[in-house]
């Protein structure tokens, strides 16, 4: 058997580079994609498309943000496998198969995946008030954002999540082909560390889309910050759940599209 391929977020190709000058040989990176399998036992969870960096912490969020764990606790451990590339996660509860035939196949890039479970939160359990953020700040993040991911800066071709705990400077930070498999990441690493994620920040490079903002809920994060815009499907669900959505965050000024009143 071949050697499994290393777990390398980017690809160097040959590629042809033309100009005005003409022709020319070059090589390029490119960011990997592959497609990574989440197994419980036997049982086939999904197969998402997405950059081989993170995957423990990409299954862990994924299966707490698409609504198949109700408790970040019944997630145990995970073992990853790239020689076939599957996450072999062990849990503390069994997956039912109801649960995996009732999912919904989202606009992300890459394959994204939400359960009914999750989708059924929205217009129920409002986001609690209480944490709040001065409108400089947001801007001060969105700032520090662009200058993170060398990734992104290398390729062009990743999403970009970060996680902002109170306010400051986010230590969390994550990237991958598709947006939400770069958001689920985000919240693995959270959750596996503890933090209280009702008193974080999410900040994103691409466009905020309905799948996000339940992400964003099932989470419990109060507040998400884009660089792009979101989906009207996105504003409404956001306005249901009493979650502050933030998009065009770019210099000096952005737009608040639900819950302002966090926002000081």
């Amino acid at each position: 058997m071949a050697d499994p391929q290393p777990l390398e977020p980017l690809v160097q190709m040959d590629i042809v580079k033309v100009t005005a000058a003409g022709f020319a040989q070059e090589t390029d990176v490119v960011a990997t994609e592959v497609p990574v399998t989440i197994m419980a036992g036997a049982t086939e969870i999904a197969t998402l498309m997405c950059t081989p960096e993170h995957l423990d912490d990409l299954a862990r969020g994924f299966l707490h943000t698409s609504g198949l764990l109700g408790n970040p606790d019944d997630f145990l451990s995970c073992e990853v496998d790239p020689a076939v590339w599957a996450v072999n996660v062990r849990l503390a509860v069994a997956v039912e198969p109801e649960q995996l035939s009732r999912r919904t196949f989202t606009s992300g890039c890459g394959k994204g995946v939400m359960f009914a479970s999750a989708l059924e939160l929205a217009g129920s359990d409002p986001l609690p008030a209480g944490f709040t953020l001065p409108a400089g700040r947001v801007q001060e993040l969105a700032n520090w954002f662009r200058r993170y991911s060398d990734l992104h800066h290398a390729t062009g071709g990743v999403h970009t999540v970060a996680l902002s705990a109170e306010g400051e400077d986010p230590e969390l930070i994550r990237d991958d082909v598709g947006r939400h498999n770069a958001a689920d990441k985000v919240v693995g690493r959270a959750l596996a560390q503890g933090v209280d994620l009702a008193r974080t920040v999410m900040i994103t490079s691409g466009r905020i889309s309905s799948e996000i903002v339940h992400k964003g809920r099932r989470a419990g994060i109060p507040v998400l910050v884009s660089l792009g815009a979101p989906t009207h499907q996105a504003v409404l669900l956001a306005r249901d759940m009493n979650l502050t959505l933030i998009g065009f965050a770019r210099q000096n000024r952005f737009s608040i599209f639900s819950a302002a009143e966090r926002i000081l």
